[in-house]
């Protein structure tokens, strides 16, 4: 059976196998999950495919960001929390361990969630480089308003406002 899956997924018939599979399944009752390509056949998410190599594209666009976000001078905010991010991401996403773990350690959703954040981040990181918001204009003053009025406490529940 281990041949066959090698063949669908290098094949690019994954999606079509996915599909049979699922119609056997609801056919015969037998669940043909241990011989599915993926390790889950739908993300949940109208329009987000199933990447069955999440784990390798998400690990692949992370590095991709550590290397473009280098135009960002290094103690810009923006490139420090990005880096934080893409480091974090990709500690736990280069570890042998099944995608549904990756996602739990992460917490941020599926990984073709993922996936679709480091490519708007990846789309943010020129736009940022042109824009440069972590440059203060030459004279540039900032009002600082402050204001001292105590905070009032809470209103006790079930009172109305008068």
């Amino acid at each position: 059976m281990a041949l066959l899956q090698n063949a669908v997924k290098a094949s690019g018939l994954a999606r079509l196998w996915r599909g049979a599979a699922a119609s056997l399944t609801r056919a015969t009752g037998q669940d043909l999950a241990p011989f599915s390509v993926g390790y889950k056949t739908t993300t949940g998410i109208v329009g987000v495919e199933v990447d069955p190599q999440a784990p390798e594209t998400l690990r692949k666009m992370l590095k991709q960001i550590l290397r473009e976000v280098k135009v960002i001078p290094e103690n810009a905010q923006y490139r420090v929390s990005v880096e934080v991010m893409a480091n974090e991401r990709l500690e736990v996403v280069s570890k042998d361990i099944p995608p549904e773990q990756m996602e739990e350690e992460i917490g941020a959703g599926q990984l073709e969630e993922l996936i679709l954040q480091a490519k708007d981040e990846l789309s943010l990181i020129p736009k940022m480089a042109e824009w440069k918001p972590w440059v203060v204009p030459e004279g540039h003053k900032i009002k600082m308003v402050v204001d001292d009025a105590p905070i009032p406490p809470p209103e006790p529940e079930g009172e109305e406002k008068k």
